[in-house]
């Protein structure tokens, strides 16, 4: 074949090249950034049960020739069960975060407070690398504001996720998939950034592999900066005093937190078919908070009747410690495999709060009060999968999983004595709270092509046990949950360009400790926040149509959903006397959403590509149970755009923008944010040093207000973020690897 010949294929199958759309129960295999064919090699293809048929054929037609393919990786890409975003394509970050990251993906928003949700809905749960992490526990949204980005490979959205995965989180799973490298040889990346405000990040990953076995690592530090304000005005009915009170409260706030974060771990090949391997987490935050909260109480004629501060000093720390050992072997020729894992994680977390009342009105003494809330908890997990293949299209999977979690929730209040000039211990605001879970599940899931048509279908039994001990009162409650989930997804390809899909799926969310721990929180004496010990678990059947279209440098995604919810677990606020408010969960009746949602990637030119996502949705919730006459809903939306600009050949620009509107609430509405970033990447001349510079929240519109409007109570709350923040950071790569690196990208500054 001669030179000529062989570009002409070359121009033919390129757009076709990366898969568009993975085999039954496989996740889509990503598209080298290189392709090196002999002819040599190109027979050994043949029997290889990961290659498609469509890419033989392509290996064949080349095989009388060397030649070299570049393929750009799709921006996001759609399988049989989930979305998948890769963090290489488009603008990534040096400077960021992984919840700046999360900010970009399509169905998924954050929140000023950096709380993650999913299509409008907070109950979702985050995995890494496919699996639950220490992490990811209570804190979950201030590691991912301090868990660097560049660390990240790509993010998996699956809203209707199959058996193999734990039904927990009725929203969906978010699975984060950190880099890895397995390439031989050895390769490492150092990365710092500054920016306003006395901000720094750093961090530096490395791989070694010599060939029989594969450590990595990554080491990162970040130094943040956080000040905040938020205002409360409140207007509520005294039915003691038969009057109308008003309340004004004011909080300014200041942390500037620091992260330590090292994550390693090796894999060793006992032989070619058996491999072992072993991991460490380890992240280490603190910080002291500062803060002043300023209240006004207003009686029905506006005179002021109270008027006081709450100064506070909070010394804080967060530590999680993770270990997981691994052991996989496979049977090539039939590409079956079986996994065993064992994993265990350790989360302490301590608040030292300190507090000066300071009163005005009515003239009084100033008082001084403390608050040390410590929490630990502990996760052990053990797993074991197989997969097995009936043939090259079809496979089996199966497993067991034991799951053990507790958390003790110690909380000591003490007040000073102003006529003895010691501390004492406050019964209202000491207690001891101990909460353990257990979860044994199987489950198995089999899919397999019928010629356009493909099936993948599964079943999840599980077995739950959760024991509470509210030491304090000494009253103890056992509850067990027998539950089977079953789910379904099809696909109908209708040509190689389209598919078709229809997804279902049976999820559920357990209470967790904070949730049932009756004993209030007192965040100031007229403030109060208590979980409640009679809640039920959500429930949810949630159902999804699709449709993905690829044709070149374009892709669209399009996803009709529906989901039934009972018993949904919400935060309800309602005033227990003239002066305290107290904040607790209860749960809904039932509540249905549905929406249609979009996405789209394409190019402009050969300069400027664009990702676009959108979501349009209705929400119902029937909140009788909770003291409302009527239904209510509400339709909202959302949109994403990124343009990315390849201004030359070695400069990009970003261009980040992303709105919610209004969303329903079960007491009343969230209001609309928006966000504008902009960023920029020059790659030098030596290929191993790149300049970055970003710039987040440019219009200063990211706030969270929220608005409860019940008949007895009206509450609108602003809080707000610093805005305006801008990184310089640069790259260097170096080492001695067989493939070329990605790309590494910007990202924005949109944490808390």
């Amino acid at each position: 074949m001669r030179p000529l010949a062989v570009a002409s294929i070359l121009s033919v199958i390129a757009p076709f090249a990366p898969a568009a759309i993975a085999p039954v129960g496989q996740e889509a295999k990503e598209v080298p950034t290189e392709v090196d064919q002999a002819a040599t090699n190109a027979p050994a293809a043949e029997g290889h049960p990961e290659i498609d048929p469509h890419d033989r054929v392509i290996a064949e037609a080349l095989q009388l020739e060397r030649v070299q393919v570049t393929a750009k990786r799709e921006t996001f890409y759609n399988t049989i069960d989930r979305k998948t975003y890769n963090v290489g394509k488009d603008i990534q970050s040096t400077t960021g975060s992984a919840s700046d990251l999360l900010q970009n993906v399509p169905s998924v928003q954050v929140d000023v407070e950096g709380n993650v949700s999913l299509r409008g809905s907070s109950n979702v749960l985050i995995l890494v690398n496919g699996k639950t992490s220490t992490l990811m526990g209570r804190n979950r949204a201030a590691v991912l504001e301090q868990m660097p980005a560049d660390g990240i490979e790509k993010i998996e959205v699956i809203t209707n996720p199959s058996a193999k995965y734990k039904p927990d989180g009725t929203a969906g799973i978010i699975n984060i998939t950190m880099k890895r490298k397995q390439d031989a040889g050895y390769s490492a990346s150092a990365r710092a950034s500054v920016g306003n405000g006395g901000r720094y990040n750093g961090s530096v990953t490395a791989n070694y592999n010599p060939g029989r076995f594969n450590l990595f690592g990554t080491v990162a530090v970040r130094q943040d900066d956080r000040p905040r304000t938020a205002t409360d005005d409140r207007r509520h009915f005294d039915a003691a005093a038969g009057v109308m009170v008003f309340t004004s409260q004011h909080v300014s706030e200041e942390s500037r937190p620091l992260s330590r974060i090292v994550q390693t771990g090796v894999d060793y090949k006992l032989s070619e078919d058996t491999k072992v391997g072993a991991s460490f987490n380890y992240n280490y935050r603190d910080f002291v908070r500062t803060g002043t909260e300023t209240n006004l109480f207003r009686n029905a004629t506006g005179v002021i009747t109270g008027d006081y501060d709450r100064i506070r000093t909070d010394p804080e720390y967060e530590r999680d410690v993770e270990f997981a050992a691994t052991l996989q072997h496979t049977w090539p020729k039939l590409d079956n495999e079986l996994n065993l894992e064992v994993q265990h994680g350790r989360t302490v977390e301590q608040e030292d709060n300190n507090y000066m009342n300071v009163q005005r009105l009515p003239a009084a003494l100033t008082t001084f009060d403390r608050a040390v809330i410590k929490a630990t908890e502990e996760n052990i997990e053990a797993i074991a999968e197989g997969v097995y293949n009936l043939d090259e299209t079809s496979k089996i999977e199966a497993g067991y999983s034991w799951q053990d979690s507790s958390a003790d929730l110690d909380f000591r209040g003490t007040f000073l004595d102003p006529v003895s000039n010691t501390w004492l211990t406050d019964p209202l605001r000491t207690n001891r709270f101990l909460y353990e879970s257990g979860i044994h599940a199987v489950y198995a899931t089999a899919g397999r092509p019928f010629g356009h048509f493909g099936v993948l279908g599964g079943l999840r039994f599980e077995h739950a046990t959760i024991d509470t001990d509210q030491r304090t009162t000494q009253v103890t409650d056992r509850t067990v949950y027998l539950k089977l989930y079953p789910t379904l997804h099809l696909s109908y390809n209708l040509a190689d360009a389209h598919q078709l899909q229809l997804n279902y799926s049976h999820r559920v969310h357990r209470p967790e400790g904070d949730d049932l721990n009756p004993y209030p929180e007192f965040l100031d004496p007229f403030n109060l926040r208590a979980g409640n010990p009679d809640l039920k678990p959500e429930d949810i059947h949630s159902f999804e149509g699709g449709y993905q279209y690829k044709q070149g440098d374009t892709t669209f995604l399009a996803a009709l959903y529906y989901r039934s919810l009972s018993n949904g677990i919400t935060s309800v606020t309602r005033y227990i006397n003239s002066t305290t408010l107290l904040t607790t969960k209860e749960n809904l009746a039932t509540s249905r959403s549905g929406g249609l949602e979009l996405a789209a990637t394409t190019a402009l030119g050969k300069s400027v590509s664009l990702n676009f996502s959108g979501n349009v949705y209705r929400n119902e919730i029937d909140a009788r149970n909770l003291g409302f006459s009527e239904r209510r809903s509400t339709l909202a939306w959302d949109a994403k755009l990124n343009a990315n600009w390849n201004a030359t050949k070695n400069t990009v620009v970003q261009f980040n923008t992303n709105y919610s509107a209004k969303r329903l609430t079960p007491q009343g509405y969230r209001y609309p944010t928006y966000v504008l970033n902009i960023g920029l990447r020059h790659n030098f001349a030596d290929k191993k040093t790149s300049l970055i510079l970003t710039g987040s929240d440019l219009l200063d519109s990211l706030k969270d207000r929220t608005l409860i409007e019940t008949a007895a109570l009206r509450q609108e709350s602003t809080r707000r973020r610093t805005a305006r923040i801008f990184y310089v950071g640069l790259i260097y790569n170096f080492g001695k690897a067989s493939a070329k690196k990605p790309k590494d990208d910007l990202q924005f500054d949109n944490a808390p």
